[in-house]
């Protein structure tokens, strides 16, 4: 199917990019856990989005691989959030422990959603991540730290993403989604580049 013909494929395409994008702008001189779990969850977004932009143009096989990569990004990527928000708000740098024990944890949640089918629990988990990582960027704006703002405001579309259904906009909610997740990248992106900025 064309590009102009179908706007999910664009907003696939301007998703995966952006996440991509904002990765190797910004995140060069993140410590190396640090950079590690936000490439993880950013990486996680690329992928679903080049999934799904697959089968969108057709590849009708691929429905189930991107199935299986977005339950990878619900939990594997959701829980690499929380432990590089922590590290980004907590100046925390992290080691091996933090890193290993995020992904095991992540791949036994992405492991027991796939076996037992339940894809539904994939949302709770990401849900719950979300607010773990508002509540570590409420920390930080405690302490006036500019990049607990865009935190939180990342955070506040990363939730509206999963509403996008419920949102009074005139788009298909597939491409509401899109954009605030592309949106969100940004307001990361952002947060990394303000780390060490006062607020106020």
């Amino acid at each position: 199917m064309h590009l102009l013909t179908n706007p999910h494929i664009f907003s696939n395409i301007v998703l995966s990019f952006t996440s991509l994008f904002i990765f190797f702008r910004h995140f060069k001189g993140q410590p190396k856990i640090a950079k590690w779990l936000w490439g993880v969850f950013l990486f996680n977004i690329a992928l679903v989005a080049l999934a799904d932009l697959l089968v969108y143009a057709g590849l009708q096989s691929l429905e189930s691989a991107s199935e299986i990569l977005m339950a990878g990004e619900m939990t594997l990527g959701s829980l690499c959030l929380v432990s590089a928000s922590w590290c980004l708000i907590m100046r925390y740098k992290g080691g091996d422990f933090l890193f290993v024990s995020t992904v095991c944890v992540g791949l036994l949640l992405f492991y027991c959603i796939i076996w037992f089918r339940v894809e539904y629990v994939g949302l709770i988990i990401k849900s719950l991540c979300i607010l773990i990582a508002l509540l570590i960027s409420c920390v930080g704006l405690a302490s006036r730290q500019k990049s607990a703002l865009w935190v939180v405001f990342s955070m506040m579309l990363l939730a509206l993403s999963t509403k996008s259904g419920k949102l009074p906009i005139p788009m298909d909610p597939v491409d509401i989604n899109h954009y605030m997740m592309v949106l969100s990248v940004i307001c990361v992106g952002r947060a990394v580049r303000d780390q060490y900025k006062i607020l106020f």
